[in-house]
């Protein structure tokens, strides 16, 4: 796969790289998935429902996705590179509404909620990179809500399907 330039290679302030979840998937997970769109293919091209087949090539896109998140003096910004196109989406500061740290006991990741619009992405970040996030928002926009979760908006997290 080529790989593109990223969009922030060019910036000279801190880049915070993020990951969509605390622990990587595992290989089970990763191999289940590959069975099952190999599986969906098969399965679509002898029986004839192509269109079971058109599900199998897009989750076979899916598993090829790479993302890469991360947090710059721009904003947030997350790049998805596919085989057949790219994606580049930035939430700028001035979009932003509030960074929420919610806190769940892990020794090495914090949880962060980045807020825009009817939006909110979680992402993990090692403690200190947090911090400097939290700072950097707080610097970034002044106007914007920066900190942690109290014990209610916790409860309303962990209460809500994501």
């Amino acid at each position: 796969m080529k790989t593109e330039r990223l969009p922030w290679e060019t910036l000279s302030g801190p880049v915070y790289h993020a990951s969509e979840t605390r622990k990587s998937p595992k290989k089970w997970v990763r191999a289940g998935g590959w069975v099952m769109s190999v599986a969906l293919l098969l399965g679509g091209v002898s029986s004839g429902y192509y269109l079971v087949s058109l599900f199998g090539a897009l989750y076979v896109l899916t598993l090829l996705t790479v993302k890469t998140c991360v947090v710059t003096e721009r904003g947030l910004e997350i790049f998805y590179q596919m085989r057949v196109t790219t994606h580049y989406d930035l939430w700028s500061w001035e979009e932003i509404g509030f960074v929420v740290r919610e806190d769940r006991g892990d020794p090495e990741k914090v949880a962060l909620h980045f807020n825009q619009g009817n939006r909110v992405r979680r992402l993990f970040f090692t403690r200190p990179d947090a911090e400097a996030v939290l700072t950097l928002a707080k610097r970034r926009n002044p106007k914007l809500w920066a900190g942690d979760a109290d014990e209610r908006q916790l409860a309303a997290f962990r209460r809500k399907k994501w």
